[in-house]
């Protein structure tokens, strides 16, 4: 148990390492990532798309859902087409759109949200309604500009990883510290 845990820290160490090395590569070729991105969400698709497929056949004979097969079907031709043909640079292309109507949508839905919990009676109805409205016009400016929308959403992920990989390099130390102080019980 003990080298399991020993072996954990130190692979912690080491993604949290590699996952920062890759937020600041990111940092520095955002538009690139986008490329990436959509060969990881063709490669998602078909790997789901198989699964859904496994699940079918696994399933007995009277609770088969011809949507999970169909399902299964297109996310695994999806997958293909995405990683090989045109579907990559489809998706490079119309993966800023997609991110701008979302950060749209996703204001529309807080302003009103925010109108509810307004007439409900709740006091901080009104950052709500701020993060909603900026929201909105963020979204809106973004669906206009597909080269800043890919700049955001490749530079967000970079944060992402940098953030994660700290993480997993803070939980690292902690290990180690946790594991001197066990020591040093043992030893008393």
């Amino acid at each position: 148990m003990i080298e399991v845990l020993r072996s954990m820290k130190w692979l912690l160490l080491v993604s949290g390492i590699l996952v920062v090395i890759l937020g600041v590569t990111m940092l520095f070729m955002p538009l690139n990532n986008l490329v990436m991105l959509a060969v990881f969400i063709g490669i998602a698709m078909l790997i789901s798309g198989i699964s859904e497929i496994a699940s079918f056949f696994g399933e007995d004979k009277e609770r088969r859902s011809g949507l999970m097969l169909t399902s299964g079907i297109l996310s695994a031709l999806f997958g293909i087409w995405a990683m090989f043909g045109r579907g990559t640079q489809a998706l490079v292309t119309i993966l800023p759109y997609i991110f701008a109507v979302w950060v749209m949508t996703s204001g529309i839905t807080r302003i009103v949200s925010s109108l509810s919990l307004r007439s409900e009676g709740f006091f901080q109805w009104g950052w709500m309604l701020a993060f909603g409205i900026s929201g909105t016009v963020f979204g809106f400016l973004l669906l206009f500009s597909p080269v800043l929308t890919g700049l955001v959403i490749s530079l967000s992920l970079a944060l992402i990883l940098i953030s994660h990989g700290m993480n997993n390099m803070i939980i690292f130390f902690h290990m180690q510290k946790i594991g001197s102080t066990i020591r040093k019980s043992i030893d008393k």
